[in-house]
């Protein structure tokens, strides 16, 4: 059932941007970067919410690669955050041509089940935050 809304939404967003990205050669890159970024944004989310109910993560990689905090930090978001999908999807969307027969087997929604996926997912990630920040003014 999951599987089935996954395969769904990827095919709209390979149609989607095949019809931006059609006539150039990348238009692989310019689906499989937006999704995972946004699967990222949705395992952002759910360790958020098990931190807001006092679940200890401690996943993230640890770096000291380079002076400060901030590429450290983004280096160990990007492993933890960003790699996992985009391996994931590979392997069950463009490995070995896998699009190709997912395209002829589920409907093109013109664009529709993937954009209100991804606009939905940030606005998931955004909400809990603005509420916090009400409540916490409040």
């Amino acid at each position: 059932m999951i599987l089935n809304w996954y395969y769904k939404i990827w095919v709209d967003a390979i149609v989607f941007e095949k019809t931006k990205f059609g006539h150039m050669r990348n238009w692989k890159t310019y689906t499989i970067i937006p999704m995972s970024i946004i699967q990222g944004v949705n395992i952002a989310t759910l360790f958020f919410l098990l931190v807001t109910i006092g679940v200890k993560i401690d996943i993230f990689v640890d770096f000291n690669l380079f002076p400060g905090n901030m590429i450290d930090g983004f280096l160990s978001g990007a492993l933890t955050l960003f790699l996992p999908p985009m391996a994931l999807n590979y392997f069950l969307i463009f490995r070995k041509g896998k699009y190709k027969e997912l395209t002829q087997k589920y409907k093109y929604r013109k664009g529709k089940l993937y954009k209100t996926y991804f606009f939905s997912s940030i606005l998931i990630f955004i909400l809990p935050i603005v509420i916090g920040m009400i409540i916490i003014r409040l």
